[in-house]
Formats: C-alpha cells, structure tokens, sequence
C-alpha cells in the first residue's frame, strides 16, 4: 500500500511539475510554435509547393506534361515517444475515473480483439478490415499489438482518407459551387493532411490566404461564403472556437456572453478583404464571339476561377449597420477592429491598424493562439466525438462556459493536452485511441436529454457514418487495395490560372481560345488519365469506378449510395447523419451494393469460391463482415440454411444486411 502510495504521489508530482505543455511535446519551451516574432513567418511557409510556384507558364505545352507536382507524402513520423502518449492516455483514464468514482459509476470492462480491430480500422482507416487483415491482428501474440496497430493505421493512406471526410464535413467543402470549382483546395487539405501540419497552422492559412481559387488552394476557405464577411464570421467562430454567435449578427446573443457590438469588432478584422466571386456570365456575354468560336460556356469555364479571388484592400470599409439599437456606438458609423478576450486568458496580440492589410493576420493569430483556451478545447471536444459519439461538452457548438460540461476536468486535460502536442491532431488522436477508456466495451446510446450526463465508460455505440458504409463495402469488393487508387483534379484548376484582370479582352478572348483547342475547357467530372494519381485507373465494376468516398466528387450526386446514407451537403457545419431510414434499408437490401459485392470481379466473390466447403464459407463470411467467427448457435443456423437451399452468396446477402454490420461497437 505505501508503495503504491509513492508511485502516485511521484507520477501526481511529476504531472505537476512537467505538465503536459512540456512532458508530452517532447520538445524544449523555447521551440514552441507559437512565439509571437516567429509564428507569421512560420505559417506562411508551410504553404504547398503548388502555391509557392507557377503551376503552369505555357498553356500550349502538351497536357501530359502540365500536371501538378504530385501529392504531398504522408509524414511516416511520430514526434511524441511511446511512453509520452501512454503516460497523456493514463491521465485521460484518471481522469474519467474520478468522474466516475464520484457518481457511483464504473467504467466498462475492455474490449475483446475481435471488437477492437473493427472499432479500431473503421475509426482510423474509414472502413472494416479484410479478413486477412482481422486474421493477422488476431493470431498475434504481442501484448502491443493494439497499440502497434493503432500507429500503422495513423500512418496510413486510409488515415488521409478517412481524416479528409471528416475535416470536408467540419469545413463544408464542395467540388463545384457557384460556377467555380474548389478541386485546388480540395487538394490542398488533402496535402496538410498527409505530412501532418499541425491544426494551427492549418487554420492560421485558411484564414491569411490570398490569391484566387485557380492559384491558391487555402482560398477555398473564404470563398465558400464570398460577399458575406459576417456569416463567414459567425461559421469561422463555430467551426475553430465552437462558438455560437450567429444572433449576434443583428443583436445582442440573448443565451450567449456575446454582444452585437463584439461580433461587428470581429469582423471588421476582415473588412480591408475583397472575397468576390463575381459572376463570370456577364464577362462570357462580352467576350463570346458571333461565329462560335468563343462560346459564353467558353469564357465562363475560363475565367470563373479567376474572378473568385481574396484580394487585400487599401482600407477597413466595415460600418456597423443602420438600425443597430444599443446606445453605445452610432449606427451606421465605421467599426474599430478590437479583439475579443475571455477573462482566464493571458494573451496579448498586436493589431497594427495603420495597415489594414494585416488585419487578417492579427485576428488568426489571435484565434489560434496557444494560450486561446476555447481553440484547443473546440478541436479536442470535437475529435473526442469523433471517438466516442459524444463531446464531453455537448452540444459541439457551446463552449463559452467550459464548466458546464459533463467532466469540465477531462475537457480543460484535453485542451492542455491539444496544446502539448503543438496542435499536432495526429498526435492528439494516438492519445485518445491508446487510452482504456476508448478500448473499452461500448455503451447503449444515453436516452434524449441525457447524454451531457453521460461519463464515458465506454464509447457508445455508433452507426457507421456514410461514408465508412461505402468504404467498407469496397473494402468487400477491392481488398486493401481500395486504398491505391487515389483522384486529383486540381490541375484541370490550375491550368486555368491566368491573370485575367490585368489582361485587354482581344488577350483574354486569345487565351480562352488557346484553353478550348487544348481541351482546358470541358466540363463535368468525367475521370480522364491525367486524374490517376501515379497513373493507377481505379478499378471499374457494374459501369462504375470504384473509388474511396474521399476521391469522389465532394458531396457524391444526390442519389448516390453516400447521400442516401447521410452523407452531409456541406451547406452546414457538421451537417452528416447516422439517422436510419427505409430508403436506405431497401437500398441495401435490394439496390446495387448486390450487385456490387456478387460481381465476378469481386474480391468477396472470389475468395466464396475458393473457400471450398461450408464451414470455412461460414468462417471466411463473418470474419469479413464481423471480424469474428460464428457462434455454435450462429454456425447450427447456417448449416440449416444451406440444408434448406440457401446459397453462400445468400448468406453474405444476410450478414451484409443486419444491424451488427452497420455499427461500430
């Protein structure tokens, strides 16, 4: 007992003493990230390569020969050392104990490997494991394999994929919207993702960015609210501060510690920024030619990229509107750009009003500031739901009073764990996976109002997401191998950068012609050769290709498998649902996914006719779909079935349909 009283008082010490700012970065107080005279220099010059330099100079060079520079690696590196991530997981399990202590709770007993596997491959990689995958991880005998298992999935092509889908989701990113096209930005966040920049300096280059969608990918960011300075505002807040202050776009938040006259302070940081997608039609009505040559739908598909830009401006044009109805400014008078502070803060950050211009920059230091409480909380809150199916503060968009959620303890350690590990979400996640409390066995869904009581004795149990579903399914199809054909559209973008505004139209019109008899100009998202990343043509089954929810159009067609199953139409933040409905039964049940996994061409196809006798059909059908083997009972139904003239594919049809399939346990 004395013993065991010594450890903990050591460990409680030296989590006082070395507390996670330093134990867990691994690097020396004087290499953080966020030092004031360092951060600008430091964010801008993790812009890709593909922004730093001209895509393309000739636009009669061959079209093989105008492709982007390929895809960023993915980073094979982890900074944090394995007894750091185990000694930050230990204090998350501390520290969802004592909340269970106090309420009379205990947590749940850990997983078994045929749960964790699966959990740990949908949650990580997007999608089941094969069966050889499963059987591998289950005939290993290490004691470490879970955690061995947890950091080859991190540093893996089903990472980026399936981290892309939830950072779309979270940034309500689309492929086309208002004639341009966001493949440039769709590539750029794919980038940051696979050499593991850090979420700081992500966001800090989204909110900075300048130039227009066919020349800077982080553009994409403001203009998916272009003209709209205060929405972009209010969805910018909720997205990196999980902040709600949409009310207090036209008055005082009446729930929040938010007043009208903050928000219009807020966003004035950006009223010196022109971000105009202005309408390309009127330029194609100009420049078309009478005999065809030059059609509008030409001009259009030329210039759209172009003329959706992120331009500084001399000066900050912002005014407060005209019926503002406090008496403590003048309406319609012009608005001082002034920082918001909550008072645990210790920050302090320079506005440099005399240049207008930098004003984004003040702001985005601000808003991603390490000692910027709510900007860790926000991103650890919501990667802890990604996990576990709930925030620990709930819902996800209401953190302006971090003592009102379930384990305020557990958030402020997540928070302070966040800004340890530099930001560094990859990290943050090998964290929260290696703790017991991820590990262990699942929890039935709190009833409605419950859930800001629950206290994590467990993940609860999750649906799959859309797009797991449709990973999942191609993993049945393709094997492993779904994760090798990979889509970039970015250069059909990029070759239609050109300086437009600075151009005569005879020169513009010259160029637009150049682009049509190259062949820049054709619409629509046909995959051509030149769209194979490392020329891998995806694999083409039922007439259609087969590819990754992550290298299809973002979202997929309304009537697509993925929108079906709730993938979200990125007009909102976070907007995908779990929510079950008869269409998609029917789909499953009856629709092309049959077809699909029963192909001849089909991996699960395939290896039913090669598994030879019944009970290895069985053995080989639930390690696919379960990641486990049948039960007696399970395999005495089976064997009746068969008996009764029901065929293997009738059995995969059954086990593709039920509810085990479909969740995460």
């Amino acid at each position: 007992m004395r013993a065991a009283l010594i450890v903990l008082l050591v460990f409680f010490f030296g989590f006082v003493f070395y507390p996670p700012g330093s134990f867990l970065s691994g690097k020396e107080i004087a290499e953080k990230k966020h030092k004031q005279l360092k951060k600008n220099k430091k964010k801008k010059s993790g812009a890709s390569k593909q922004d730093r330099e001209p895509v393309i100079n000739d636009i009669t060079v061959s079209l093989s020969k105008t492709l982007n520079a390929p895809p960023v690696s993915l980073d094979k590196t982890f900074p944090m050392q394995i007894d750091q991530i185990k000694s930050a997981a230990l204090w998350i399990d501390k520290t969802v104990g004592a909340a269970l202590d106090k309420n009379n709770q205990k947590p749940n007993s850990q997983t078994d490997d045929f749960v964790f596997v699966r959990r740990i491959f949908l949650d990580v990689a997007g999608r089941i494991p094969t069966d050889e995958e499963a059987r591998n991880f289950l005939i290993d005998n290490d004691p470490e394999k879970r955690r061995k298992l947890i950091d080859q999935l991190l540093l893996s092509d089903g990472y980026r994929s399936h981290f892309f889908n939830w950072m779309a989701d979270l940034l309500r990113h689309k492929q086309n919207l208002r004639r341009s096209n966001f493949s440039l930005y769709e590539r750029w966040l794919k980038d940051q993702i696979a050499q593991n920049r850090s979420w700081d300096e992500i966001v800090y280059d989204l909110l900075t960015a300048e130039g227009t969608l066919a020349s800077s990918g982080p553009t994409g960011y403001l203009l998916r609210d272009p003209g709209m300075p205060l929405d972009n505002l209010s969805n910018t807040l909720n997205v990196f501060l999980s902040a709600n202050v949409s009310c207090a776009q036209c008055h005082d938040h009446p729930l929040a510690d938010w007043t009208q006259r903050e928000f219009y302070e807020l966003a004035a940081f950006f009223g010196a920024t022109d971000v105009s997608d202005r309408d390309p039609r009127k330029v194609g009505n100009k420049l078309k030619l009478p005999d065809g040559s030059i059609t509008k739908q030409d001009v259009i598909a030329a210039v759209a990229q172009n003329m959706a830009r992120v331009h500084p401006k001399s000066s900050q044009t912002l005014k407060f509107p005209e019926d503002y109805a406090y008496s403590d400014v003048e309406p319609g008078s012009p608005v001082d750009p002034l920082l918001f502070f909550w008072a645990d803060e210790e920050l302090t950050v320079e506005v440099d009003r005399k240049s207008p211009q930098k004003l984004r920059e003040s702001f985005a230091e601000w808003l991603t500031h390490e000692k910027n409480p709510r900007f860790a909380v926000a991103i650890a809150n919501r990667l802890w739901k990604r996990f576990f199916g709930l925030g620990v503060q709930e819902p996800l968009e209401d953190l302006d009073d971090l003592t009102k959620s379930s384990n305020p303890e557990l958030l402020q350690l997540l928070g302070k764990i966040m800004v340890a590990a530099d930001f560094d979400l990859r990290e943050f996640q090998r964290v929260i996976l290696n703790s017991k409390a991820y590990q262990a066995v699942s929890s039935v869904t709190p009833k409605t109002g419950d859930s800001e009581n629950y206290l994590f004795q467990g993940p609860i149990l999750r649906r799959m997401t859309a797009e797991q579903a449709w990973d999942s399914i191609l993993t049945l199809v393709l094997g492993s191998s779904l994760d090798d054909y990979k889509i970039d559209r970015s250069h059909r973008v990029s070759r239609l950068k050109f300086p437009y505004d600075e151009m005569p139209p005879d020169q513009v019109r010259e160029k637009v012609l150049m682009m049509k008899k190259n062949g820049l100009l054709k619409s629509g998202n046909r995959l051509g050769e030149l769209d194979y990343v490392d020329g891998k043509q995806p694999v083409k089954i039922a007439g259609e290709f087969l590819l990754r929810a992550s290298e299809m159009s973002q979202p997929a067609p309304n009537k697509h498998f993925l929108r079906m199953f709730g993938q979200s139409s990125r007009d909102l933040v976070n907007d995908s649902s779990v929510e079950g409905s008869i269409p998609q039964t029917l789909m499953l049940m009856n629709g092309g996914m049959q077809d699909l996994l029963h192909d001849s061409e089909a991996r699960l196809s395939k290896m039913l006719k090669q598994s030879g006798g019944f009970k290895p059909a069985v053995q080989f059908l639930f390690l696919s779909f379960f990641c486990r083997p049948p039960t007696a009972d399970e395999m005495n139904t089976m064997e009746q079935a068969i008996a009764e003239g029901m065929k293997k594919e009738d059995l995969s049809w059954a086990l593709f349909n039920s509810t085990e399939f479909l969740f995460v346990q």
